[in-house]
């Protein structure tokens, strides 16, 4: 266990960072987890959406009267029509409760009915069938009063499904619409509440059209007829679907109200208006729950352990296993040259990542590397190097003080973004070493597409210690860490510098205190001795089109797709972690062997089999290192319990709260 005092003094050393740090403007505009989740079935076929066994039970009485006040650090704009958007259709406004989603995770079944009453994949596994509910009706927002845009029905589905997908509409350039492009192809309407959906990859393990988030993919269900009847520039900002609230006045970056729909069709809401209000700072927040003005805030992690003794409270807005996943992720690992989505090339040594040597980054591409490789000890390759240096950057990083001093004690360390502690298949005992990646490489190539797998880049690199058993655990070990990168070439200098290093941080999914997270992150850094540049940059603006274009050298404090401990043992790698995520957005570090584990766990049909592949690649994300994970909060809000009972959502990996329908008024 690591000392509380010895990470505070990490911390302290952060003042010696101040002539280090480049800042840009800085704020988040960024992408938006579940009782543990059983494995999705091959198909769901069921007859009717039942009501979700995730939701909370009914109040005593639903009182349209109450009205509930959150203080949140940002009002945002909401959006009618989602291509107007940063991220197209990101389901951010699914926290407001506009529209019902197709299938949702009902407590055991992430793929549960919903919207859609029934859904089936066929045989072959390249077709969806979907029957649509028939009594979706569309609500009617304070600014289009009179109006009445009737039911969604297939059509609307079709008309969503297309819209949101990157290939079929390619002025979207978000990451869920390339990664919905990379999964289905254009909707087809056979009748007036059936659609088809061709697939793109062959699929057996269910699809990705949950409320439950994964791999940052669903589909909102706007009202075309509302859309048509309006039009698109008076739309846009009125969201319109079929959910328990719809919008009221809404004013960004100050307020906005939303009022239940008491007769929505299977989740009456349990108030009667949701107001959010806007108030950047945490500690105001807090005082606004202790004078009645909010009954619920967000709340900073580093705020909690005062929660108690202002009357407040910390509530949970999903499972304990509904955590955020916080990594440093390593972008600029491009290790092909083959766009397994469209099957062109690609030629990744003209990135810009590759344009100097970076110690973190090895280029794999002999003579077409654009910088002459100079600094490796013998026999060591540009791709060991840099391997060993992400290793020894990973056991720096001290997961428990970031738990225990910037999340009051709540979460867990977590070593993986796909593998931690709350996840299926935890194994803290298991290792893997070179021969084992090696194995896998052999043992899963053989790809028309892609090739054999001992073609692949990375394949068989010299390791330095090759019987090395590196940890699914990794636990702080500064003296491992600074004879890994000895061993990496990089000793401590006369200045006690090993090398410089440069750090995006910004307000990322775990909120402001990922600034402070990321901090800590560089204060392990540097006690290794390697200079570390914290770069606080805008992350819409200008860290996001590097990640999508694939030229993002540094690595981020954030969380990439895998936002939840309940990510299912029999999944495929996210889309994000692979080239099936272009044009989109991307966790911009891809290669062969992840493609492949995408392509190929999307079409085994034996679900023992898809858990076996599963494993092997977590192993692969450990020897790469291409994830520093860090810990998992969890998702909660601070509440004022004289006014708000409990605020148990279905698990979702959209956001800490959300769905202000199971929002449980106190007594």
């Amino acid at each position: 266990m690591v000392h509380k005092s010895r990470y505070i003094t990490l911390l302290f050393m952060l003042a010696a960072l101040v002539a280090l740090v480049s800042v840009a403007c800085g704020d988040d505009a960024e992408e938006e987890a579940a009782p543990a989740a059983a494995p999705a079935p091959a198909a769901a076929p069921a007859a009717a959406a039942p009501a979700p066994a995730a939701a909370p039970p009914a109040a005593p009485q639903a009182s349209s009267d109450v009205t509930i006040t959150m203080a949140i650090r940002e009002v945002s704009e909401q959006f009618g029509d989602f291509e107007v958007q940063t991220y197209g259709g990101s389901p951010g406004e699914i926290n407001m409760g506009y529209y019902d989603q197709l299938l949702v995770h009902d407590g055991v079944d992430p793929l549960s009915p919903f919207a859609a009453s029934a859904w089936a994949l066929n045989s072959a596994g390249d077709t969806l069938s979907m029957t649509i509910r028939d009594d979706l009706k569309c609500n009617t927002p304070e600014a289009f009063a009179g109006k009445d845009f009737g039911y969604i029905k297939a059509e609307d589905v079709a008309w969503n499904m297309d819209r949101q997908n990157a290939v079929v509409n390619p002025s979207l350039g978000a990451a869920i619409g390339a990664q919905l492009g990379g999964t289905f192809g254009p909707a087809v309407v056979t009748g007036e509440y059936t659609l088809d959906v061709p697939v793109v990859t062959k699929l057996t393990w269910g699809v990705p059209l949950s409320e439950f988030d994964i791999n940052d993919t669903t589909v909102r269900l706007d009202c075309k007829a509302a859309y048509d009847q309006i039009g698109a520039e008076d739309i846009k900002f009125v969201p319109v679907g079929s959910g328990p609230f719809t919008i009221g006045e809404w004013l960004p970056n100050n307020r906005g109200d939303v009022h239940a729909v008491t007769d929505h069709w299977i989740e009456p809401p349990h108030i009667g208006t949701f107001t959010v209000i806007q108030v950047p700072d945490t500690s105001s927040r807090l005082a606004m729950m202790q004078t009645g003005e909010a009954d619920i805030g967000e709340v900073d992690f580093g705020k909690l352990r005062e929660l108690e003794g202002k009357g407040l409270k910390f509530i949970t807005t999903m499972s304990d296993k509904d955590t955020m996943t916080l990594s440093a992720i390593w972008p600029g690992n491009l290790w092909t040259d083959l766009n397994a989505k469209t099957e062109e090339g690609i030629e990744p040594w003209l990135s810009p990542v590759y344009a100097e040597d970076h110690a973190h980054l090895g280029c794999p591409w002999g003579d077409k590397c654009p910088y002459e490789d100079t600094n490796n000890p013998d026999g060591v390759s540009d791709m060991e190097q840099a391997r060993l240096v992400r290793w020894a950057l990973g056991m720096a990083i001290d997961r428990e003080g970031i738990v225990e001093v910037l999340q009051g004690g709540l979460g867990t360390p977590i070593y993986l973004e796909l593998m931690g502690p709350k996840f299926p298949g935890w194994d803290p005992n298991r290792t893997v070493n070179q021969a084992s990646i090696n194995s896998y490489h052999e043992k899963y190539g053989d790809n028309e597409l892609l090739g054999p797998g001992t073609d692949w880049i990375e394949y068989d690199v010299p390791a330095v210690e090759p019987d090395y058993e590196w940890p699914w655990e990794i636990n702080t070990d500064l003296e491992e860490a600074g004879r890994l990168l000895d061993l990496a070439g990089y000793p401590v200098g006369s200045d006690g510098v090993r090398f410089e290093i440069s750090l995006n941080k910004y307000a990322c999914e775990t909120g402001d205190v990922c600034l402070e997270q990321a901090d800590a992150v560089a204060a392990s850094w540097e006690q290794l001795g390697v200079r570390t540049t914290l770069l606080t940059e805008e992350y819409g603006a200008v860290v996001v089109p590097r990640m999508r274009d694939r030229t993002q050298p540094w690595p981020v404090v954030k969380n990439c797709s895998v936002e939840t401990a309940n990510y299912p043992l029999d999944w495929p790698p996210p889309p994000s972690d692979s080239t099936f995520s272009r044009p989109g957005w991307g966790c911009a570090f891809e290669s062969k062997f992840l493609d492949y584990m995408y392509i190929t766990i999307n079409g085994e049909e034996s679900k023992s089999a898809r858990e076996a592949m599963h494993m092997d690649m977590v192993d692969y994300y450990y020897y790469w290192q291409l994830y520093g994970g860090m810990v998992q909060p969890p998702r909660g809000v601070a509440a004022n319990p004289e006014t708000v009972d409990s605020w148990s959502s279905r698990s979702s990996a959209a956001g800490f709260w959300g769905r202000p329908q199971h929002i449980i008024p106190a007594k």
